[in-house]
């Protein structure tokens, strides 16, 4: 799924006086689980804390029963995190989250969250997969006018030059000398949840949805070092990562490293990332 850093929040620990041997049983059966799924054991964090009083979580505790942790508070370990680098220059990619009428100077607009990239007003825009362009009249970052917006941040953008007919959510926002590519089928590593084989899915990724299929499965993996273990097996067990081959109904925009999910029969069979 491309997560590579976990923190985890032993909470309520002001219900066992914050005992220390609970504390190391849960850090010790937790730890296990997420290095057998294939995370490093530098890379998992535990943090007593205690949410309804905040103790560890904005404010060390001051607790003497707790004088036995002596690590970062919850907030603390999250600031110490290696920030993800929003790339502001890679193409702009920003996925349509909802698309409304406005007032009478914004009649028409839309919401989502820069992916990568940057936009300002008055810029020409292309969305995907129509191939529609419209101009940005206005927009807002977190509820708040701007001039300009860049990766990471909620916006919307009042929108000129376009019918509304050409917008959905699920569509990605690119500029039309960098567009994303349409595609009807895609190599993808993913986690499996269920037994795995050639059979229907549905192709989900925030608010798209199109319907598909498991055409191949190309490989089983290594959950450490994503090395080949076994090539093209019948069937891939729930818990394995593989490497498969999906072709859609329809043509989308997507493009690697986009965060897929599977489903099947209303439940998720598996999800990973774009390769």
């Amino acid at each position: 799924m491309g997560v590579q850093r976990i923190i985890v929040a032993v909470n309520k620990m002001d219900a066992v006086e914050w005992n220390r041997d609970r504390f190391e049983e849960i850090e010790q059966q937790i730890s296990s689980f997420l290095t057998t799924a294939g995370f490093q054991a530098k890379n998992i964090a535990f943090v007593p804390c205690s949410g309804i009083r905040g103790d560890n979580v904005t404010r060390r505790t001051d607790d003497p029963n707790a004088s036995w942790y002596t690590g970062r508070t919850l907030v603390e370990e999250l600031e110490a995190t290696e920030p993800y680098s929003y790339a502001l220059d890679k193409p702009l990619r920003m996925t349509i989250s909802d698309v409304f009428r406005g007032s009478v100077q914004n009649p028409l607009s839309i919401s989502g969250r820069i992916d990568t990239g940057s936009l300002q007003m008055g810029d020409q825009i292309l969305t995907m997969p129509s191939g529609e362009t419209a101009t940005i009249r206005s927009l807002e970052v977190d509820g708040e006018p701007s001039d300009w917006a860049v990766a990471g941040q909620n916006v919307i953008l009042n929108l000129a030059n376009i019918d509304p007919i050409h917008l959905r959510s699920g569509d990605v926002i690119c500029r039309p000398s960098a567009p994303i590519a349409n595609i009807t089928s895609f190599t993808a590593k993913v986690l499996a949840f269920d037994h795995l084989m050639p059979s229907m899915v549905d192709i989900h990724r925030g608010r798209l949805h199109v319907p598909g299929r498991i055409s191949r499965l190309v490989a089983t993996l290594d959950k450490g070092s994503g090395s080949v273990i076994k090539k093209k097996p019948k069937i891939v067990a729930p818990g394995t990562v593989a490497r498969i081959v999906v072709e859609m109904d329809q043509a989308v925009p997507l493009e690697a490293p986009t965060r897929i999910v599977l489903r099947s029969g209303g439940d998720t069979v598996a999800a990973g990332l774009l390769e």
